[in-house]
């Protein structure tokens, strides 16, 4: 009689958990997002308390205003946490301001589904971002209308730093000296040292390699 072979038996692995803190307007609000977490095994709940153990901070609201705006700043004041949002609308706070505070991604309140709740904190905790297309577009230009007022006036461009800094940077990055760099732009290389001088030091770079790097990881070059 041949022996029966028995297969071992296979443990399932563990479902990767990604954890939320919820901060809601009401509490049926919390209620409601509770409950969609909790119908999906890779999401897990996590108390507000301990915001510093969670992946993505979810807020669900009516709309943003500067109370909320507020609330978000204090809870995340330093921490390196994204937020998702469901809301109804935006609201009239500035949403370059939303951004800054953390905001990466928002669902209205009236698309939400299981499946895209779980994709939208999904995207947000692993560092992406997830708009509507119509905030995309005011996105855009409220950077567009701060680039016009603020920046340009200042000679400054989005990345902070001023066009002739950037232009120090590609030279640096191409391998020029500082009288190099002086002769290019028709500079004086005291000038150019104070240009460099002050931008390491405004932006906490240690020397010129530090300085490309940090050009690289910004999309400057």
């Amino acid at each position: 009689m041949t022996a029966e072979v028995v297969s071992p038996r296979r443990v399932a692995e563990p479902v990767p958990t990604l954890r939320i803190s919820v901060l809601a307007a009401d509490q049926l609000d919390e209620a409601g997002v509770v409950n969609l977490i909790a119908r999906r095994p890779e999401l897990t709940l996590q108390p507000i308390d301990r915001l510093d153990e969670a992946a993505v901070l979810l807020l669900a609201a009516p709309r943003i205003t500067a109370q909320v705006l507020r609330q978000l700043r204090e809870l995340t004041a330093g921490r390196n946490i994204p937020i998702a949002a469901i809301l109804e609308r935006f609201g009239e706070v500035d949403l370059l301001t939303a951004v800054e505070v953390g905001l990466r991604g928002v669902i209205w309140r009236p698309q939400v589904t299981l499946e895209g709740f779980a994709s939208l904190v999904q995207v947000v905790g692993a560092g992406g971002g997830e708009m509507p297309r119509e905030l995309q577009g005011r996105l855009v230009r409220e950077m567009v209308e701060l680039q016009r007022t603020v920046l340009i006036p200042r000679g400054l461009t989005p990345s902070g730093l001023q066009r002739r800094e950037i232009e120090v940077l590609e030279l640096i990055a191409e391998g020029l000296e500082t009288g190099e760099i002086a002769e290019r732009m028709q500079y004086s290389q005291r000038t150019v040292k104070n240009i460099i001088s002050g931008m390491m030091t405004r932006l906490g770079l240690r020397n010129r390699s530090h300085a490309v790097a940090y050009a690289l990881r910004a999309g400057l070059l």
